[in-house]
């Protein structure tokens, strides 16, 4: 029985390994980017907690030295705070970049599946048309031997 063989077999494996990567790469951007939302969210809780210290020594004496200490570090948070923010941002760019790309491969191997189904389901139609053809011709030959035995055994007057 022959056996069904795609032609462009390399083609859609390179395309598969090819999407991998894309996805792969995505990934790696969306990781990076949860890493900068969790470490954004740990500065906003610093932030927070050094809000929390500066008001709870605005009661009784007060210590210039350690407020200003306090407004510089709760300052220098939220600068790192919105660098986070940033980079967080431009990582978006590159992360609709990267997903239009996987995308992309997605399309592309997706319509060499298609063709491959198309070729083989047009394979197996020629197969099962070959084999018609043949019990056709089975079922002839073997009437045609009938008839000929049937003619053989009758007497002749």
């Amino acid at each position: 029985m022959a056996r069904f063989r795609f032609a462009l077999q390399r083609v859609l494996d390179r395309r598969l390994d090819e999407e991998e990567v894309k996805r792969r790469a995505l990934a790696a951007i969306e990781k990076k980017r949860r890493e900068l939302e969790d470490s954004l969210r740990a500065r906003q809780g610093d932030i927070a907690a050094g809000r929390d210290a500066w008001r709870a020594q605005l009661v009784g004496t007060i210590d210039p030295a350690s407020l200003r200490h306090h407004a510089s570090a709760s300052l220098g948070l939220f600068r790192k705070a919105q660098r986070t923010v940033l980079e967080i941002a431009s990582l978006e760019k590159g992360m609709s970049k990267a997903r239009a790309e996987a995308v992309e491969a997605s399309r592309a191997r997706r319509t060499l599946e298609i063709l491959r189904d198309q070729r083989l389901a047009a394979f197996r139609a020629e197969l099962d048309r070959r084999e018609r053809v043949a019990l056709d011709e089975f079922g002839s030959n073997l009437a045609q031997q009938q008839k000929q035995q049937a003619q053989q055994e009758e007497p002749t007057p």
